[in-house]
């Protein structure tokens, strides 16, 4: 439960310093260059984001980690934690793992911060799984806080929450 406190309080933390960016811009720096930048940083995460989609398709889950901080976090549901590239790599290979494995997802909201080295990526995403030949499907939501290192936009924390009633289906 702290944990999912601490993750609500960054993100909260991180939109609304979005937010402020925008209204504290340096009067000496043009808005549009601000604008610009957060555009080409918007344009870069979408970049990462169509790069993880290949990688699922090729079921490549140590690429899929290398997407991730050094100290990242990959928290799936109804999954323990996955910190580091390590346990992010075994979450994701576990979950590309199951027959019928079928996953798509995609930003609704991208916020950069006006510093330009964090950003926040809300949107939807669809998976199919077929563990005992029948497919299932599920919907849900998910966040992702995405930290620029070395001018390389990579998910520091990645949470994903199904639209399913509690007990599937």
């Amino acid at each position: 439960m702290t944990n999912r406190i601490l993750l609500l309080a960054s993100t909260v933390l991180l939109a609304s310093s979005c937010d402020a960016g925008k209204e504290s811009a340096d009067s000496a720096t043009p808005e549009v260059s601000a604008s610009t930048t957060s555009a080409a940083d918007e344009e870069a995460i979408r970049g990462q984001v169509a790069k993880w989609l290949e990688l699922i398709k090729a079921k490549d889950s140590a690429a899929i980690a290398q997407l991730y901080t050094e100290d990242g976090a990959f928290m799936p549901p109804n999954a323990p934690i996955g910190k580091g590239h390590a346990a992010i790599e075994q979450n994701w290979a576990g979950m590309m793992s199951t027959p019928g494995f079928d996953l798509t997802f995609a930003p609704e909201q991208i916020d950069v911060s006006s510093s330009g080295d964090m950003a926040l990526d809300r949107g939807t995403y669809r998976l199919v799984v077929a563990p005992e030949g029948t497919e299932q499907i599920d919907t849900g939501k998910y966040v992702v806080v995405w930290r620029k290192v070395d001018g390389v936009w990579k998910a520091a924390a990645d949470i994903i929450n199904s639209d399913l009633p509690v007990g599937g289906s």
